[in-house]
């Protein structure tokens, strides 16, 4: 198949899974939800930390070490912990739903054997990269328009009622404007990032749900991802209060670096070349496991026994064959 031909057919899936997405009514039901949640957060807090229409005066003091104080660690403990972890706890919940769409999406045509159909004219990597860039797509889709609906919801309320509250609570946190400085760098780069991450394990919660053969199985199909998942963002956390010194490993280590590096950045403990080899190592990890799943999806995906341990799909990529 040439390539005019492999781009065809993967658009073909791309929109044929996006579709079934938006027209599920269970995915619209979550997304109105959540809509809704973002949509009535700040006025129902209001109204129970708010202070109304008056004012007030606060007055703080800051324990400084002598490292913060001569400049060395610029960051305090408390405001890399609250980024890394409000960051990293974005990513995870990004990515696990990412893994859990792409499993139910895979299971559900094998359970339909509309993919026997799709094999005929499509090559197998072309489906699968189809499928994750379609519940990629509207997961974004549902983050951007929860955080659209946040932001509107805090400057339509703050018309109305005092919304300081929630400037006070992350200045308690130790984050504040002196420390985000959030611009379009730090929004694409946190963009990005995520959405390398989510293409990786997508491309890895792929393969363990060709593995399987019924709904039944989607559960023990979506825990290799989602302890992958869990591994990436205890490690962020965990690292977060020793500082800087672990910046450039964490940057730089496959599947962890999305979830650190652009929290990093914003701290700045790493400048933008460290991000940018970051992501030239997970586009590397994204090729190379996109490059093995291409020579045992097919073959996976017409699987109809019992559920095939990750360990078993890996040595079927290693080998080029299935193994005994």
């Amino acid at each position: 198949m040439n390539k005019r031909g492999a781009f065809q057919g993967l658009n073909k899936v791309y929109k044929f899974t996006l579709y079934q997405l938006y027209k599920n009514k269970a995915n619209l039901a979550t997304f109105g939800i959540f809509i809704a949640v973002a949509l009535f957060a700040i006025p129902v807090m209001s109204f129970f930390m708010g202070s109304g229409s008056t004012e007030g005066a606060s007055f703080y003091t800051q324990v400084m070490t002598m490292d913060e104080f001569m400049g060395r660690d610029v960051v305090d403990t408390d405001s890399r912990y609250s980024i890394q972890y409000a960051y990293s706890i974005l990513v995870m919940i990004v990515c696990i739903f990412a893994v859990t769409y792409i499993v139910r999406a895979i299971l559900e045509e094998k359970s339909s054997k509309l993919v026997e159909t799709l094999l005929v004219s499509i090559r197998s990597e072309d489906m699968i990269l189809g499928k994750i860039l379609a519940v990629i797509t509207f997961i974004f889709s549902m983050v951007l328009s929860i955080i659209a609906a946040f932001v509107l919801s805090y400057f339509v309320t703050g018309m109305f009622r005092d919304t300081s509250f929630v400037g006070d609570k992350l200045a308690d946190m130790g984050i504040t404007s002196d420390i985000l400085n959030i611009g379009p760098d730090v929004i694409a780069i946190a963009l990005v990032s995520a959405l390398l991450a989510c293409v990786t394990l997508s491309l890895i919660a792929a393969l363990s749900g060709a593995g399987c053969s019924s709904m039944e199985d989607m559960e023990s199909a979506n825990m290799t991802s989602t302890m992958v998942i869990l591994v990436c963002y205890m490690a962020t956390v965990i690292a977060a209060p020793f500082g800087s010194g672990p910046a450039l490993f964490m940057s730089l280590c496959p599947f962890i670096s999305a979830f650190a590096a652009p929290a990093y950045y914003i701290t700045g403990d790493i400048g933008i070349g460290i991000v940018i080899a970051s992501w030239l190592i997970q586009i590397i990890c994204v090729f190379l496991i996109y490059k093995a799943s291409g020579k045992i999806y097919d073959r996976l995906i017409m699987y109809k026994g019992s559920r095939m341990k990750m360990t078993r799909i890996l040595s079927m990529a290693m080998r080029g064959k299935e193994g005994k």
